[in-house]
């Protein structure tokens, strides 16, 4: 059996049995890896959905990193969104680097805006315009109005947490005077012109 190949729903529901008794039993990681590692990624979608909240993160963890991406594509939203939650920014950038143009666009409104904005600066520029076709942004978020070669902060940060955020990436984007301010839902909510980093320490309102 192959990771292409999914399964029969009675053999699905025998696998899910099984890897929640290796679950519960709080062992044979490396079994639990191996079964992972056979398995469509719709499979394994199916079980996190299928698993409640502890169960489901457990077995999220002994994911191979570099299948992250794909399977992130096939679970539901609120799945999704609870994964989401439990990586941080450099897991969730490596996840969605793993991805095409069209997958990414499937999940871009799960993942936080800096994640995006850092992914969306790698790609090549062919990948980044079919990105931006397959896009579909909602009025009024912030994608309806940025073109990728923006950054978007949080709006409950600090004026220092962006500051270290843009010391960290090797070099900002051409033409860039101002970010993009969003909330937890990506709406947009104002911008922050960058020379106001330069005189100020208050945090953003």
């Amino acid at each position: 059996m192959s990771p292409d190949t999914r399964l029969e729903t009675e053999d699905l529901q025998r696998h899910l049995g099984g890897i929640r008794q290796l679950l519960s039993e709080r062992r044979d990681a490396p079994e639990l890896r191996a079964r992972l590692d056979a398995l469509h990624p719709a499979d394994i979608a199916y079980m996190l959905e299928a698993l409640p909240p502890g169960e489901r993160l457990a077995l999220w963890d002994l994911v191979k990193a570099d299948r992250d991406g794909e399977i992130l594509v096939e679970v539901s939203e609120a799945v999704r969104e609870s994964l989401i939650e439990a990586m941080d920014s450099k897991e969730l950038v490596a996840a969605a680097e793993t991805l095409e143009a069209d997958e990414l666009a499937d999940i871009a409104a799960d993942l936080p805006p800096g994640v995006i904005a850092e992914v969306v600066q790698a790609l090549p520029a062919g990948e980044r315009e079919r990105l931006r076709a397959a896009l579909s942004y909602p009025e009024g978020t912030v994608g309806a109005l940025m073109d990728f070669d923006h950054v978007a902060v949080r709006e409950d940060v600090t004026l220092e947490a962006v500051t270290r955020y843009l010391r960290r990436m090797d070099e900002l984007p051409d033409h860039t005077d101002q970010l993009f301010v969003v909330d937890r839902e990506q709406v947009l909510r104002g911008t922050l012109p960058l020379a106001r980093l330069i005189v100020s320490d208050l945090e953003l309102e």
